[in-house]
């Protein structure tokens, strides 16, 4: 039976049974496995592909993917002529994935199709965790649950490192469900691979919950010493080799060494911690949804028995993790991802233990939101391209003005097609504990795949740096670099791959002998002054990324003769 195969056990052919339905569908189940890895191929590709970097980490991280197939140090990444502060693990992966995608699909997709590995790892990791510290049934819940978290979804469509740490958590629990029987070969090398792999892509910081899990199982286990003590070594030196050759062999800034193994400097003030408490809070809230109401009922329900290991250890990752969080990075859904991790294992346990009301209610919160979601989403592309609802046009024209498109058949054949097939699975997918899960799956996969057929040319025109390429490529010379003050990360990645021409920082050697500087400023504040070096530099234009004012650009030219070093 496949793991996607979620048909519930007749309470007639299994006395302990979780469903407590009073009548149970003997129809045959249409959201088996072939069904639901289409809807996951739907839910993954579109949006992967297809599209150009988006402002943000998309843009930014696909930089350094670039600079690793552009003849880039491997050993210690640079970005711009700067050493990468980050761990490397997920540039490294994602690059040499890229390279056989590279021959026949643009490099931004190619970049992103790393991605899958990363989500396939994690849901193969957390399924088996499930197995082992669940039944079977409740096990084949898990791969639903966790592809229909929205967190998971938006991070999954960009370049993201975030998807590396997440799959190293995955792997981390999956090597501690086997410690706990003993098993010191398997469990030991997977908990130790979780570890590192966790330190590889996010640094020894994001890492301390799992450490701080071993520590416990030395402590209070003392028939898993050996086992924690050998995940514990290895995982530690897996972890650092990078980080030794990095410093041995690789000549980096010792700065952005030490800011990839513990960023210190995003360490928040105490003052600063309850509004980014506020924050984490509300994005969890919506990131992990539907998994975190039903974890919070599996905690009540194993209330009595609350120190077993199942429970204990995903609620320790938890909460360690959150703090961190909380106290060192910015609420953004990506940063929810580790959150995710343990949120899922905890909810998995209760999904067929959900009362008739709570399951029903669910189901019924998802059908009404989804569908009344897909309306939205078509009215948003008839107000594109048919100006009507007319507010809704009018808003559609203030949020990216200058926008058109061609009218296409294709994109809404296709969207036409996903809708009625929504209704059909509503339709047909039998009364079960965990029909409001399966619902919640097509559901996000419908919105998330017409969102993408609909409105992606939409916007491509407001979260891509294209537009402005075009323009700074008529103002530039055929060869040449172009320094950059002020200029964000995600920007000059962008700009960098479309104009093919390196744009380090004004203030780097490298930038002594560029002829154009590009400056950025805030909208509202005033033009930025060029830096030292640039003062006899000439402006020769001025512009914004159209669809937005909020960030303004203007580019300089200085003279052969004055290029001077700055």
């Amino acid at each position: 039976m496949s793991i996607l195969d979620l048909r519930p056990t007749p309470p007639s052919a299994k006395s302990d049974a979780p469903v407590r339905w009073s009548t149970y569908s003997r129809q045959p189940l249409l959201m088996g496995w072939p069904v639901a890895i289409c809807l996951a191929l739907i839910l993954l590709l579109p949006g992967l592909i297809g599209r150009d970097p988006w402002r943000g980490d998309d843009a930014e991280h696909f930089g350094i993917i670039a600079s690793l197939l552009n003849s880039g140090s491997w050993l210690v990444p640079t970005f711009q002529g700067d050493t990468w502060n980050q761990s490397p693990l997920y540039y490294w992966v994602n690059a040499l994935i890229a390279w056989p995608f590279s021959l026949f699909l643009p490099l931004p997709d190619a970049a992103r199709i790393g991605n899958l590995f990363w989500v396939g790892t994690t849901i193969y990791a957390l399924y088996q965790t499930a197995r082992n510290t669940l039944d079977t049934e409740d096990a084949r819940i898990l791969p639903f649950l966790a592809l229909s978290a929205p967190g998971l979804m938006l991070s999954a469509h960009e370049t993201q490192p975030d998807l590396a740490v997440m799959a190293g958590y995955a792997l981390f629990f999956w090597g501690t469900s086997k410690i706990c029987f003993e098993k010191v070969i398997p469990g030991s090398t997977l908990a130790a691979l979780g570890l590192g792999v966790t330190m590889l892509s996010g640094g020894l910081c994001i890492a301390l919950p799992l450490i701080v899990v071993l520590l416990g199982q030395f402590l209070f286990k003392p028939k898993l010493r050996l086992n924690t003590l050998v995940a514990l070594m290895l995982g530690l030196l897996i972890g650092f080799s990078w980080f030794m050759h990095a410093a041995a062999f690789g000549n980096p800034e010792p700065t952005a060494l030490l800011e990839a193994i513990w960023p210190s400097s995003t360490l928040r003030n105490l003052t600063e911690i309850p509004p980014h408490l506020l924050s984490f809070i509300k994005l969890i809230a919506w990131t992990t949804w539907p998994a975190w109401p039903i974890a919070a009922w599996t905690l009540w329900r194993r209330r009595h028995s609350f120190w077993r290991h199942e429970t204990v250890v995903p609620l320790v990752v938890l909460l360690i993790a959150f703090a961190l969080q909380v106290s060192m990075t910015a609420a953004r859904p990506s940063k929810s991802l580790v959150l995710l991790m343990p949120i899922l294992l905890l909810a998995t346990a209760s999904v067929s233990h959900l009362r008739r009301g709570a399951a029903n209610l669910l189901d019924a919160f998802t059908l009404t939101l989804f569908t009344i979601t897909a309306g939205f989403v078509w009215l948003g592309w008839c107000a594109i391209h048919f100006g009507w609802p007319e507010h809704l046009a009018q808003t559609v024209t203030r949020l990216e003005p200058g926008f058109t498109t061609p009218l296409t058949i294709a994109p809404p054949a296709v969207a036409f097609l996903l809708t009625i097939g929504w209704f059909v699975l509503m339709r047909n997918i039998p009364r079960s504990p965990v029909r409001g899960i399966q619902h919640w799956f097509a559901g996000i996969t419908l919105i998330w795949a017409l969102v993408v057929a609909l409105w992606s040319p939409w916007l491509d025109h407001g979260m891509s740096y294209t537009r402005l390429g075009n323009q700074l490529a008529q103002q530039i010379d055929p060869s040449g670099c172009i320094a950059t003050y002020q200029v964000s990360d995600d920007a000059r990645a962008a700009l960098s791959y479309q104009l093919q021409r390196s744009m380090p920082r004004s203030t780097l050697k490298a930038a002594a002998s560029c002829r154009l500087l590009l400056t950025e400023s805030p909208g509202k504040n005033q033009e930025l002054k060029p830096p030292k070096g640039w003062e006899t530099a000439e402006k020769v234009w001025s512009g914004h990324r159209r669809g937005t004012r909020a960030e303004r650009y203007s580019l300089y030219l200085r003279t052969a003769t004055s290029t001077t070093q700055p």
